[in-house]
């Protein structure tokens, strides 16, 4: 009988081992087909993350400047505040002033947004040195127009020109390949490219990009009655 007991328990350890190996791989293989797609959800939801909380940031640079007369400087430091010398602001290139607009800091991968300003459109002087009279109170005028470019790609075609300010979430691979199109979007000067999203290969592009409008802003000043 123990005889029997032996061998039946030999059998079933040998079976338990093969069968163990057989789970072990279908269960890896079952895992590394899923984590493709699971990784390509997270991405969206982070991607549809940092596009809303861009939203939020654009409608607090409007307000900001229905209550200014101008919009907000960068921040170049890590408080939040933007940062501003003699009425100037220090930098035409940052990061978004958070804690000065009451708005989120990060992105959906935990990055702070890149935050480029025409500076004309953010300093204490009275206009911007076009044709029309100068608002008291007011940085620009009906007929300004920033210095800002977004391209369909680098050395591309316009996307949208004479911009006041923009907003730059580097995505998550935060690419610093200064020939590519992403390297447009980090090499601290006036042009921007927004393309659509594409992952793998030479093509890869994850930059959400958007800015404000120059119509809007000027819109939304006359209807406050801040321009005439």
């Amino acid at each position: 009988m123990k005889i029997n007991n032996v061998s039946i328990a030999l059998k079933w350890q040998g079976f338990t081992l093969v069968e163990m190996a057989i789970v072990l791989l279908v269960f890896g293989l079952v895992i590394g087909g899923l984590m493709g797609p699971l990784q390509t959800q997270l991405e969206s939801l982070d991607r549809k993350a940092t596009v809303k909380e861009i939203a939020l940031i654009k409608e607090a640079l409007i307000g900001f400047a229905l209550i200014n007369g101008r919009i907000p400087c960068p921040d170049t430091g890590t408080d939040g505040m933007e940062d501003m010398s003699s009425g100037n602001c220090s930098h035409a290139e940052g990061t978004v002033p958070w804690v000065t607009l009451g708005v989120g800091r990060l992105d959906g991968w935990k990055r702070p947004f890149t935050y480029r300003v025409d500076t004309r459109f953010a300093d204490t002087a009275d206009g911007s040195g076009c044709a029309d009279d100068d608002v008291a109170g007011v940085s620009f005028e009906m007929c300004s127009t920033g210095d800002i470019s977004v391209l369909d790609s680098k050395n591309g075609g316009a996307v949208a020109s004479g911009v006041p300010a923009v907003i730059v979430s580097h995505g998550k691979n935060w690419a610093q390949t200064a020939g590519n199109d992403e390297g447009e979007n980090q090499n601290s000067d006036e042009e921007f490219v927004d393309k659509t999203y594409a992952s793998g290969g030479g093509n890869n592009y994850d930059d959400i990009v958007d800015w404000v409008n120059m119509n809007n802003l000027i819109a939304n000043m006359v209807v406050a009655g801040k321009l005439p």
